[in-house]
């Protein structure tokens, strides 16, 4: 009965985020050698795969965002466990795949790897949005990792191709009368095709917004300079919103690219495709009449949705990440008892791996604010509770590295009130907040010595089992 029961590179990379901080390290650590082990087999040095079926046949060696997804679920894994082999079994293809992405995919040499990234949109190959972002986040957690493993010149290079990729994408990604990064970069010749397309897919889907739109922007853009590269929004691929994702979006242009990124969406979720949305999508709560037969065409998905909540709860909206889990959970059950299709509510993939991601991360990692560092027997808590969930929320026997944590948070009378417990005593804790916004700090009841760093205070304290306040 499983539909593709075999295994994809990318999927994987979001999945086990949210698989290993809900406890699964087994499965975790399991999928990562298979995907390293196979990748390893592939034409190309560092490439990682993109999808392999059950008899060991590669049948796609990898889309360019891959491999740098590779390197950050790496470091993301290792935060969790502490384990050390992780990153000495995985570096050497995590820099030989970063090194395949910069020499051989980055044709003129500007930084922007050209290939697919996410979007299965035919001809949008050129310098994807995604693509950069996930490089720029694969370079830093690169340089993390070589600075754990003494590769101090890897160190040094990751660094500094990380910070000038960021800079990069925030200007030249950036689509100011659009309020949104593009979609891609590439020359007017190259967005007039790729226009007449998007043109007959939002006429034959019936978008007279969208067709008004495009239909305006062929004008603009025959206008351009010919041959001169720049970024342009034709399709609202959700793909535009991981800058904030990944949290390198400045906070203006961050929340601005949300607030338009709002707009493409149902009650099941964020549209694959923003020109496919219509007026009457807020209105299919019951029903959605996507294609008539499978399609991605007019596709919700959760992982869009998912993706739009952590981008959400790194800029401080946890109220609007809520409202996206939301959209997605009212597809639970729809059809099959106990799962979430692929695209919502009630088509393609029955299930989807992936759908671990779109919950854990934004619940355990920003909504609890769970943040470990495994290898230093430490955690950072920095909770981002929605309205809805003030009253009280916890998570029990939650594991990281050889520890578990027990956390129970209650916000009442102008206080915020944390009780914490760790299975080892040997831990320690430290507790963020927004500086300044707070009167005083008690630890079981004592005054504590607050620290702060830019726009964040913190504690830090090795007691195993308290109960901090906050009084606001």
């Amino acid at each position: 009965m499983p539909d593709y029961p075999w295994w994809f590179g990318v999927d994987n990379e979001y999945t086990l985020k949210g698989a290993i901080a809900t406890g699964r390290k087994d499965i975790t650590l399991q999928t990562i050698d298979l995907i390293r082990k196979f990748s390893e087999q592939g034409d190309e040095d560092g490439r990682i795969i993109h999808e392999v079926s059950t008899n060991g046949v590669i049948f796609n060696a990898g889309n360019v965002n891959e491999t740098p997804q590779f390197s950050s679920l790496i470091r993301w894994v290792y935060d969790w466990t502490g384990e050390r082999d992780l990153l000495t079994q995985n570096y050497p293809i995590m820099r030989s795949g970063l090194n395949w992405l910069l020499d051989k995919k980055d044709s003129d040499g500007n930084l922007f790897p050209d290939g697919y990234g996410m979007m299965e949109i035919h001809g949008l190959n050129s310098e994807m949005i995604d693509v950069a972002v996930y490089t720029q986040r694969g370079l830093v957690d690169a340089a993390y990792v070589a600075g754990l493993l003494g590769e101090q010149q890897d160190q040094r290079r990751f660094e500094r191709l990380a910070r000038e990729l960021k800079e990069k994408i925030n200007k030249e990604f950036w689509v100011e009368e659009m309020g949104a990064y593009a979609d891609f970069i590439g020359t007017p010749e190259e967005a007039l095709v790729l226009l007449e397309d998007a043109l007959v897919r939002a006429d034959t889907l019936d978008k007279p917004w969208a067709v008004a739109e495009l239909k305006e922007a062929r004008e603009r853009i025959r206008k351009y300079p010919k041959g001169v590269k720049r970024g342009f929004v034709l399709y609202h691929n959700w793909v535009v919103n991981t800058p904030m994702e990944m949290g390198i979006a400045p906070q203006e242009k961050g929340i601005r690219a949300l607030d338009k990124g709002a707009k493409f969406t149902n009650p099941f979720g964020v549209f694959v495709t923003g020109i496919d949305r219509d007026e009457r999508a807020d209105e299919e709560d019951g029903s959605f009449s996507g294609s008539q037969v499978f399609s991605y065409v007019g596709a919700v998905m959760t992982l869009p949705t998912g993706v739009q909540a952590v981008a959400e709860n790194n800029y401080g909206r946890p109220n609007q990440a809520l409202d996206y889990l939301q959209r997605m959970t009212r597809s639970f059950s729809f059809a099959l008892p106990g799962s979430i299709y692929e695209v919502s509510p009630d088509y393609g993939m029955m299930t989807q791996a992936w759908n671990l991601y779109s919950y854990a991360v934004p619940v355990i990692t920003q909504f609890l604010g769970v943040r470990p560092k495994a290898a230093e027997r430490h955690v950072e808590l920095m909770p981002h509770l929605p309205d809805a969930w003030q009253p009280g929320v916890s998570i029990e026997r939650l594991p990281m590295g050889d520890n578990e944590l027990t956390v129970k948070y209650k916000w009442k009378d102008g206080r915020k009130i944390a009780q914490v417990e760790h299975s080892r005593k040997d831990w320690t804790t430290s507790f963020a907040f927004p500086a300044g916004k707070y009167n005083e700090i008690l630890l079981n009841g004592t005054p504590q010595e607050i620290f702060t760093e830019g726009n964040k205070s913190y504690i830090k304290t090795d007691k195993t089992d308290f109960i901090l306040e906050i009084l606001l």
